[in-house]
């Protein structure tokens, strides 16, 4: 437990020097929600009563498709994981204490967002914290799972960022960060369905009591649980110490791509 915490500490130590970090987990997401908070507060009634959670899960996105997945890459291709294995540190340790010491800093920007933009914007406030915090831990784990899986899978940093801007592009336009995917076309509604943001978005509102949101949307929590497991599972499966490797790529992709089952389903079935 010693070496466990040891380890936490280098890490997050790290990722406070390292200005590339600092980039995706604060700099980026807190001047776009600044910015976008300023301009869609008054252009987008839909807007303000879901900020919170669409800016939360916008710094989630940044930090686990921009930055994770370029750490594991970085580090087994440098060397670092080769290291770790002779001095006997556990591949679940290496998976673990990135997405745990990003966590800790996604709750600081949690945080910030959340007095911010409701002192600053009048957003609304969560009703139910303790569940909006429930739901924006089930939404970060689903993210995380996937950035841990393409870092671990992809072959190279620049498929890493490839493979992260399928997901986060579609995520920022149909995800409901920025307009209800009530208000979408059909067509849309349904591919949206497809993404984490989206089952993010319902949760985090629906459990905090933001907005008009009301119940329990347990679909969205299946998916979003389900996925969070799968990612870390084939993330676990398909690790690899050194870039050298000699499994195939294509066959790591195409078994990465079983975490996409869950929102498959939910897209296919077009749950309400």
């Amino acid at each position: 437990m010693g070496a466990f915490l040891h380890h936490f500490s280098y890490d997050f130590k790290t990722g406070i020097r390292d200005r590339s970090r600092l980039l995706m987990f604060y700099l980026f997401p807190l001047v776009f929600f600044f910015l976008v908070g300023g301009l869609m507060g008054s252009l987008n009634p839909y807007f303000l009563p879901t900020m919170i959670p669409a800016m939360v899960l916008f710094a989630f996105m940044c930090a686990a498709l921009l930055n994770l997945p370029n750490v594991f890459v970085t580090a087994r291709e440098s060397g670092v994981f080769r290291s770790y294995r002779i001095n006997g540190v556990p591949a679940a340790s290496i998976l673990a204490i990135p997405v745990l010491g990003t966590l800790v800093h996604m709750a600081i920007v949690g945080i910030i967002v959340t007095v911010a933009g409701v002192r600053i914007y009048g957003g609304s406030a969560p009703a139910a914290v303790l569940g909006f915090v429930a739901g924006a831990l089930l939404s970060y784990a689903a993210y995380a799972g996937i950035g841990a899986l393409i870092g671990v899978a992809a072959g190279s940093g620049t498929a890493s960022i490839l493979i992260a801007q399928v997901l986060y592009i579609p995520s920022i336009i149909l995800g409901g960060l920025m307009v209800p995917t009530s208000i979408l076309p059909g067509a849309l509604q349904r591919i949206s369905l497809l993404l984490p943001a989206t089952h993010g978005m319902r949760v985090m509102a629906s459990l905090g009591g933001i907005g008009t949101a009301t119940g329990v949307p347990w679909a969205s929590i299946v998916v979003l649980a389900a996925g969070a497991t799968l990612g870390f599972g084939l993330a676990a499966m398909l690790f690899r110490w050194d870039a050298r490797a000699s499994q195939p790529g294509g066959g790591r992709m195409a078994l990465a791509l079983l975490a996409a089952v869950p929102y498959a389903a939910a897209a296919l079935i077009g749950m309400a």
